[in-house]
């Protein structure tokens, strides 16, 4: 997965624009979304995804992308949504007791799922357009320390090895048939749990002992790159960002 985000933050046709453009409009978008109700959120995901069509960004790609966080959400969003009390109503009752849903808790819920999903979105949409380097520099430009730059920078190297590590290990675990029933699943998953820190750690090792074979001094020099700031892709961001301002202002 971090390839895919790679390469197409590369090879999309948004990629020239100023990366500063992108990011100012994905952080208004999160305020929005943070402080808006479901019609804002619901208006960030549309945006998000209109924006990574335009970058010609494959559309199922982004609807998986948006799939990967459900696991994590679902859960939350459901025990946030049950609740006990003669205030259900729907639900059941046992031993005296009523569990089950109230209007106020499924409307809580969906607003934090959407909130979510919308904030995840708009993330998703700077990570597929605008490559590292480039949000980085514009960071660096408005007085960003460069210590939390540098930690990104080397976070977001060392999970492509991790990434790297685990199709490996994956790879070889099937080809030795470690995978055809589940209890052979279970068991070298927990093999791959046991031995990806391991391995992750000596490869991260040996790539920091390489950069500092080349000179690195807790700076990475990234070359910099011409970006543009067309008057086309200026309108159609602020039209955007309008919209988005325009419901969440009615929905106050």
């Amino acid at each position: 997965m971090m390839l895919a985000f790679d390469f197409w933050a590369h090879h999309n046709r948004l990629r020239a624009v100023h990366p500063g453009l992108k990011l100012a409009f994905a952080a208004v978008a999160l305020g929005l979304v943070l402080t808006g109700g479901p019609a804002v959120a619901f208006a960030t995901i549309l945006a998000a995804a209109v924006l990574v069509l335009a970058a010609g960004v494959p559309f199922p790609l982004f609807c998986r992308l948006l799939l990967l966080p459900l696991g994590f959400l679902l859960p939350g969003v459901l025990a946030l949504a049950l609740t006990t009390g003669e205030a259900v109503t729907w639900g059941v009752a046992a031993a005296g007791w009523r569990v089950g849903f109230t209007e106020a808790g499924l409307a809580l819920s969906l607003l934090l799922g959407l909130r979510a999903l919308a904030a995840v979105s708009c993330l998703y949409f700077l990570a597929l357009t605008t490559p590292l380097p480039a949000v980085l520099g514009v960071l660096r430009r408005v007085g960003v320390p460069a210590l939390p730059l540098e930690i990104a920078v080397l976070t977001y190297r060392y999970l492509f090895v991790l990434e790297r590590v685990a199709r490996g290990i994956c790879l070889a675990q099937a080809a030795r048939g470690g995978y055809r029933s589940w209890r052979g699943r279970l068991y070298s998953l927990g093999l791959l749990a046991g031995q990806l820190f391991l391995v992750t750690y000596h490869r991260a090792q040996n790539l920091y002992t390489a950069l500092l074979a080349r000179g690195y001094q807790d700076a990475l020099l990234v070359p910099p790159r011409e970006h543009r700031c067309s008057g086309t892709a200026v309108g159609g961001f602020a039209g955007l960002t309008a919209l988005l301002v325009l419901v969440w202002l009615l929905g106050r």
